[in-house]
């Protein structure tokens, strides 16, 4: 445990150093917020196709997961392909650290920025665009904390396997972006045909997004989505420290 403290309060340290890591995943999602509420026309008010709900109170959570899937998909596998490229993991083969300690190092350092940065967005949604804080609060702290251990997992298995930096980076980008379509990034969900959102509630974004919607309003999530994210949080993540490679 107490090496694990130690090689996460490293992993944080080179983090806060990364200033473009850093501000995509602390500063990101709620300046994108307050950017769309403020210039995007109709942005803040009622739409007819939304049954009369602001396109910022529906935006809200998918920003918050769009936040997740940067770190989890784009910032977290990069970091890993790099210590294996240059040869920092196979320095590290010879001290008792496990993958999982490391893999588990770098999941703590990056759900703190994750919780840090949804803290940051919720506020300007409440206190810019009047939009409610979250409702059924365990709820939606729940939605979050699986919605981030599943997309997480996804980038740490990434990274696990990702040769270089290039490589690793690559493939977060591959899966990111069809990613963001089914979380509803351009397409809302409440718009989408029913096979399409049966597909979305299948990816951890889609259902992410739709536990941490309804939590927000106060309705209970979908056991359906919550176990779609612990499903994809346990497997995945299991199979990130199975196959973990150190060079």
């Amino acid at each position: 445990m107490a090496a694990t403290m130690q090689l996460t309060k490293v992993e944080s340290k080179l983090f806060a150093r990364d200033p473009i890591a850093l501000f995509f995943g602390l500063v990101f999602p709620g300046l994108l917020l307050l950017v769309l509420g403020l210039f995007y026309p109709g942005f803040d008010e009622p739409a007819a196709d939304l049954d009369g709900r602001r396109y910022i109170d529906v935006y809200a959570p998918v920003v918050l997961v769009l936040g997740l899937a940067t770190l989890g998909l784009v910032t977290l596998p990069p970091i890993l392909g790099t210590y294996r490229q240059f040869g920092i993991l196979r320095r590290l083969r010879t001290t008792p650290v496990h993958p999982a300690r490391l893999l588990t190092a770098q999941l703590v350092v990056h759900v703190g920025v994750a919780v840090a940065a949804a803290v940051i967005t919720i506020l300007i949604a409440g206190f810019v665009f009047d939009v409610p804080f979250p409702q059924s609060p365990l709820w939606f702290a729940l939605s979050f904390l699986l919605a981030a251990t599943s997309i997480f997992a996804i980038g740490l298995l990434v990274g696990a396997m990702a040769r270089t930096t290039v490589a690793a980076q690559a493939i977060g980008m591959g899966l990111y972006f069809p990613m963001l379509f089914f979380a509803g990034v351009w397409v809302p969900r409440t718009v989408m045909s029913e096979g399409l959102l049966t597909v979305s509630d299948l990816t951890p974004l889609g259902s992410a997004v739709q536990a941490l919607e309804d939590s927000w309003f106060g309705i209970t999530p979908s056991a359906t989505n919550l176990l779609v994210m612990l499903a994809y949080g346990v497997v995945i993540g299991a199979i990130a420290v199975r196959v973990f490679r150190w060079e």
